[in-house]
């Protein structure tokens, strides 16, 4: 039972306001109506003027497409019997001519289309991006990073296919199959209807394959996820550490071929459906010309229709027929991707447990004798879970050391997290200045104090880049003083580049004492009037301990303290000591008039400090 150790209230959350992505549960039936009308809400209708041009192309692309049949018809039935040559060439020359024009509105079409496809694709990114950051903490606590990451990835990735070939080409699969149907009316209404008897029957396969193709997607979705948490997982520095530390890389190698195996055969059972969809429409798509051809032979051998009118019925059949395929494989794509967009949508639709006051209120000045910080009777409970803090109250003053103590689970990191606004109380205030926390505009209350936790963060860059991150306009003389007051000299000197040395994940270059001081270094040139600090336990040798010690001298000095205390020398300089246990402040003081009372505090003290014991500056009673 140390002093500083344990997180506060480590129970596990049931979730209500705020869930993690793994408790998400996917639908199995799709609201087609809400999710496309929520699709074009929030991601087409801003590309209005994309979708007029693109909408604008197919028209013109259609039109095109009805020029190449007439020109047959008349080629067969009028040019050739009656031997006019130059009629037969400027035709031939029109039937090559249109299709490359045709060609042109095609490629005009697919840029249309690829750009509406990866703004929307971009448009979602950010949306998650920056939804991500307004979460609260508990949400990543319990959502593992894998399952995050393949949302950003693997969901939006697999929206590239539906996109592309959805926009434009339902409209223009439309329209080609209205004016082709129309165009036929008017060469011969009796064939045309005959011809378009077998399209009613396209409806089929988008009724029977689009929920299996939403469930298909859905399931191919929810392995990738799974395969791409196990290997940011197991493939990561500190994940590869403790596998090979242990010899569990069989373990994890077997565990890696069945997540593999389990999203092949979702693939495969994917691939399947879009595959049993092509057989049944290909079986439709041929009724249409025995129908043509029947029929049309016997109106050709009575006389009544001439053979060119046949031919050019032919080629429009193929314009009326591929539309409608295209249509039923577009719709059961679409259904596909509202898969996709329901599983992005639930990642949006996660509430945020903290919201931020826009803008919020400034922070005013500190009145004579007014707190700066100030727990108000601060109940807390991680969503309907057993209450962690209860009826918490005091007060912390400028230039104050305020120390943090108490066993393991009594509360104080959840104290720490309070102040930081990571979490607001379920009852009572945390006041700043006099003003509650949820009302304190957030660009200023983050300006005025600085965290220093437990377990040191370091990204994957340079030194320079970690000690100055979130401080904007750093001068040179600035980092120097950083480094010189975070006991950092010595360290730049010995690494080959100095400040521009790469540390690695995590910092892993970098020993645990190192690293503190790093972030020690960050904290000081972010120069904040509060310090949240919750000192590190890490084994350290006495000169690494000494160098902390100096280098959180200096962070302290001039500035308002709150510490989870697990070093004497913070414990015996504290202008208050608070003593936690089970959620309750249960004592409060300074060190020899907590350990001359006795209780908690002494009981604490002795087994984390007894061996430390200097009857000089601390009497025993």
């Amino acid at each position: 039972m140390g002093m500083g150790m344990g997180m506060g209230g480590g129970m596990r959350p049931v979730w209500q306001q705020q869930r993690s992505l793994s408790q998400l549960k996917d639908g199995q039936i799709p609201d087609v109506k809400k999710t496309l009308g929520r699709v074009w809400r929030g991601l087409l209708q801003p590309y209005q003027k994309n979708l007029w041009m693109g909408l604008g192309l197919v028209a013109i692309g259609v039109l095109i497409g009805l020029v190449p049949p007439l020109l047959l018809r008349q080629l067969i039935d009028q040019a050739i019997p009656q031997g006019n040559l130059g009629q037969v060439v400027a035709l031939a020359v029109g039937m090559l001519l249109f299709p490359i024009a045709g060609s042109f509105s095609s490629i005009g079409q697919n840029y249309v289309n690829a750009v509406i496809a990866q703004r929307v694709m971009a448009d979602l990114r950010n949306q998650l991006y920056i939804h991500g950051h307004r979460l609260g903490l508990d949400f990543f606590t319990w959502s593992r990073a894998g399952e995050i990451h393949s949302r950003f990835i693997n969901d939006i990735g697999a929206l590239q296919q539906v996109l592309n070939g959805t926009f434009t080409g339902t409209i223009a699969s439309s329209f080609t199959m209205i004016f082709t149907l129309a165009t036929m009316l008017i060469i011969d209404w009796k064939l045309a209807l005959i011809c378009a008897v077998a399209l009613p029957s396209f409806a089929f396969p988008v009724l029977h394959f689009g929920r299996r193709r939403y469930q298909a997607t859905l399931q191919t979705q929810r392995e990738l996820s799974r395969l791409t948490t196990l290997l940011e997982e197991t493939l990561s520095l500190s994940g590869s550490i403790v596998v090979k530390s242990f010899g569990a890389q069989a373990y994890e190698i077997e565990r890696f071929k069945g997540a593999n195996e389990s999203l092949r055969q979702a693939q495969i059972h994917q691939t399947l459906v879009g595959q049993w969809l092509s057989v049944v429409v290909q079986g439709l798509s041929s009724l249409g010309p025995a129908l043509l051809y029947g029929y049309g032979g016997y109106l050709a051998v009575t006389h009544q229709i001439q053979v060119g009118t046949i031919v050019a019925f032919a080629a429009y059949l193929a314009q009326l027929y591929a539309p409608a395929s295209n249509l039923a494989g577009i719709n059961t794509t679409v259904l596909g991707g509202l898969a996709l967009f329901d599983r992005i949508f639930q990642f949006l639709d996660v509430p945020v447990a903290v919201p931020l006051p826009d803008p919020g209120l400034e922070i005013p000045p500190l009145a004579p004798d007014q707190a700066v910080i100030r727990f108000d009777e601060v109940d807390f409970c991680y969503h309907d879970s057993v209450q962690v803090l209860h009826g918490v109250d005091f007060s912390v003053h400028k230039g104050q050391l305020v120390a943090l103590v108490g066993p393991s689970g009594a509360g104080k990191t959840t104290v720490l997290s309070l102040m930081a606004r990571f979490y607001d109380p379920t009852r009572g205030r945390v006041l700043l200045h006099g003003e509650d926390l949820r009302h304190v505009n957030n660009d200023a209350f983050r300006k005025l104090t600085g965290l220093v936790t437990q377990e040191v963060f370091l990204f994957h860059a340079s030194l320079l880049e970690n000690i100055s991150y979130g401080t904007v306009g750093v001068s040179e003389s600035g980092i120097e003083a950083a480094v010189d007051a975070a006991q950092l000299g010595e360290l730049v000197e010995r690494l080959p580049e100095g400040l521009d040395t790469v540390v690695g994940e995590r910092g892993y270059r970098l020993s645990g004492g190192e690293k503190q001081r790093v972030a020690i270094a960050r904290a000081i040139l972010h120069n904040p009037e509060i310090l949240l600090l919750d000192e590190a336990t890490s084994s350290l040798d006495s000169r690494s301990e000494r160098l902390i010690q100096n280098a959180l001298g200096n962070l302290f000095r001039d500035r308002t303290v709150v510490a989870i205390a697990h070093r004497l020398s913070t414990i015996l300089a504290a202008d208050q000591i608070l003593v936690l246990d089970q959620g309750r402040v249960v004592a409060r003081g300074r060190h020899h008039q907590l350990l001359h009372e006795g209780g908690l505090y002494r009981v604490l003290y002795q087994e984390q400090f007894g061996d430390q014991v200097d009857a000089r500056h601390v009497p025993m009673s």
